[in-house]
């Protein structure tokens, strides 16, 4: 009986020492991004609260909380947020390892950043060190945290870019448009004005309103706009007094991006998805609009409006 007894306490002990014993794993993580954007988010370590999980959520919650520093060197930064450390070795300009220290706890692990088979694909090769037990009982690993973080963060729009930004297919078919030259300062009487004498051109031709209305805007020279203010309706009707039905081909694709926000400001929304048509190559055969979710249209540059901004693509 005592003799079993000392043979499990032996088993126990060995186990013990056995499951605490760092082991080695290798991995790789495949992530459809550009070498220029996945470089930028790595080499500036200070962009790394915006995809690093555990630094994310802390920087958001209350940005002083959050310390960056570089050391003399240039060859290590540390991270420090509440209860933990994030010391960062950089090896090379793609190659890093990291000590995250806190709660008791020591994670280490390492990566190296490579260009991937296609275009826009990139690969992270990841060298977690860990003891044994974590993978006995599935603990998930610190670097593979980071690393999916940075993943995620990559290949979400609403992440990367800051709006939500996705292909779609044309939803107005036939659009009842009016285009004007017109000084910038007059923008916004000119745009009431043209919506009235749209809905006059509907109510004579008996054209029924089947969506938003849209408005494109088109810089010229000096401080002169030409804008074009849409209707969608149910069918084509005869041109009159400069407004004339568009119909736009079926199924064509278009890059939408989600906007709230002073009227002012949504030059962000435009920003963003020229980068974004950038990156993936997608050129434009027309101009963009935006369509006003909600029919409110901008009275001032402070006004608040809900737009959709399309961009036709092939």
């Amino acid at each position: 009986m005592k003799k079993g007894i000392v043979v499990i306490l032996i088993i126990i002990i060995i186990f013990s020492i056995v499951s605490f014993f760092p082991i080695t794993q290798n991995s790789t993580i495949n992530i459809s991004a550009t070498f220029d954007n996945t470089v930028l988010q790595i080499v500036q370590i200070e962009n790394w609260k915006n995809w690093y999980p555990e630094i994310k959520e802390a920087y958001k919650s209350n940005p002083a909380d959050y310390n960056f520093k570089k050391d003399s060197s240039n060859k290590i930064d540390t991270i420090s947020i509440p209860g933990k450390k994030f010391i960062i070795h950089i090896l090379t300009p793609m190659s890093y390892t990291i000590n995250e220290v806190g709660n008791h706890m020591e994670n280490n692990f390492a990566f190296t950043v490579f260009p991937g088979e296609a275009k826009n694909k990139m690969k992270i090769f990841l060298v977690n060190r860990y003891p044994l037990i974590f993978t006995l009982f599935n603990i998930n690993k610190a670097g593979e945290k980071a690393l999916n973080g940075f993943k995620n963060y990559m290949e979400t729009p609403e992440e990367f870019y800051g709006f939500d930004i996705k292909m779609a297919e044309i939803r107005d078919p036939i659009i009842a448009s009016f285009v004007i030259k017109i000084k910038e300062k007059d923008i916004f009487h000119q745009i009431q004005i043209s919506l009235t004498d749209l809905m006059n051109y509907l109510n004579t031709n008996k054209l029924i309103k089947t969506g938003h209305i849209s408005i494109s805007y088109i810089p010229l020279q000096g401080d002169s706009l030409q804008i074009t203010v849409g209707i969608p309706v149910d069918k084509v009707a005869a041109p009159a007094d400069g407004i004339s039905c568009l119909s736009l081909p079926a199924k064509g694709r278009v890059l939408v991006g989600n906007y709230e926000g002073k009227f002012s400001d949504r030059r962000k929304i435009y920003n963003e998805m020229t980068k974004y048509l950038t990156d993936h190559a997608l050129s434009i055969p027309a101009e963009s609009f935006e369509r006003y979710l909600n029919d409110l249209i901008p009275t001032s540059d402070s006004s608040e409006i809900k737009i959709e901004l399309d961009y036709p693509v092939y």
